[in-house]
């Protein structure tokens, strides 16, 4: 294995080189060991914390919503006070899929249990395998504790996507669900499917549900939603230089794809992914998933755990020295006035409380007093 590579979580881990370039030629050799080594020391420390599991955590902590309607998200993505929550239709749709479901399962129960074919109560010939009494191996151990590190990291990885939207299907703020999709950003996301919804519209819940369907599978991809007459009406600039085409009267419920940034293709009305051109309407899975596929909005792998925040490290960095700074401030000086933030002993002139009698001159230093 290269000097540059370290054996990592799910493969090899690449340390970047150090610069030591700059360095002043007229130094001691023992400065210039000295620079270099800390130079080197600073690559190995940024090496480590990014590929430390616990100290991603912890450093994901402070970004972390844990109070939005579906759960936790990022606060570089979601406002707790706008984004969340279901519209009539789908909550209507859902209510009839799970009383669907429960019959199922209620049939199945009813229906009596099938023998499996093959089955044997012998044991098996790996049942060794999950016995106690193995024998010790260091080289077992360790590969172990690597495939732990490995299903721990991974585990990070697809927690962080979908704490910023990847993988799932999530309704926005019609004022912010464009900015979301990547549309007019200078970072957008790879991919973006966006329902511009019908609150009415059974055909919009139907598709929905379908896309969360969808959203299991192609965590790479993100799914949004909003009101589709609030969207091009409370954020008109954006959708007229992106969905010029759509109308807010006739082209409700409407499907847009989106690749980094560049809205692909729009589907209004649905047209031609719905079962039949009647009001209780429903679209159908397969053409839907077709037409995504082919304007290339479905991905599989999610981006890089590093990609996915538009919080950069130097925001973080700020954020840890103003929590430093506030941790160890000086105590607030007790003039009396609760809004008054000087340090220093002081008194307002012309302020009477508790604390002084805000005047200039003592009164004892005007009139005397009697000796």
């Amino acid at each position: 294995m290269s000097r540059n590579m370290w054996e990592g979580l799910g493969g090899p881990v690449r340390m970047d080189q150090p610069d030591l370039s700059g360095i002043d030629p007229t130094l001691d050799s023992c400065c210039r060991r000295e620079i270099e080594s800390s130079r080197k020391r600073s690559i190995l420390e940024q090496t480590l914390s990014r590929h430390d599991v616990v100290a991603i955590k912890e450093r994901r902590k402070r970004h972390v919503l844990s109070n939005l309607s579906w759960g936790a998200g990022c606060r570089c993505c979601y406002d707790p006070n706008a984004d969340g929550g279901e519209y009539r239709a789908l909550m209507e749709a859902r209510q009839q899929v799970e009383y669907e479901k429960r019959e199922e399962e209620q049939e199945e129960e009813k229906e009596p249990p099938k023998e499996q074919e093959g089955s044997s109560d012998t044991d098996s010939e790996f049942d060794y395998l999950l016995d106690d009494d193995l024998p010790e191996d260091s080289g077992i151990y360790e590969m172990e504790q690597r495939r732990l590190a490995q299903l721990e990291f991974a585990v990070l990885q697809q927690e962080v996507a979908i704490q910023h939207g990847y993988g799932v299907h999530r309704q926005m703020h019609p004022n912010r669900v464009l900015k979301a999709a990547g549309l007019g950003g200078t970072t957008p996301p790879p991919a973006v499917v966006l329902h511009l919804v019908d609150p009415d519209s059974m055909a919009s819940a139907t598709l929905d549900l379908c896309l969360e369907d969808l959203a299991r599978t192609y965590k790479g991809t993100k799914f949004l939603r909003s009101g589709g007459r609030s969207v091009l009406l409370l954020d008109s600039e954006m959708a007229r230089k992106s969905l010029p085409r759509l109308s807010p009267d006739s082209d409700m419920p409407a499907l847009v794809a989106i690749r980094d940034g560049v809205v692909i293709a729009i589907c209004p009305r649905l047209q031609g992914l719905l079962s039949n051109e009647s009001d209780h309407a429903v679209v159908m899975p397969d053409q839907v998933q077709s037409w995504l596929d082919i304007a290339g909005a479905l991905l599989e792998q999610a981006p890089p755990m590093e990609q996915v925040c538009l919080i950069r490290p130097e925001e973080e960095a700020l954020m840890d020295h103003l929590a430093a700074s506030a941790a160890h401030a000086p105590p607030r000086y007790d003039c009396g006035i609760p809004t008054c933030d000087k340090m220093f002993p002081h008194e307002h002139v012309g302020v009477q409380n508790d604390k002084q009698d805000g005047l200039i001159v003592q009164e004892q230093d005007v009139i005397g007093t009697d000796e």
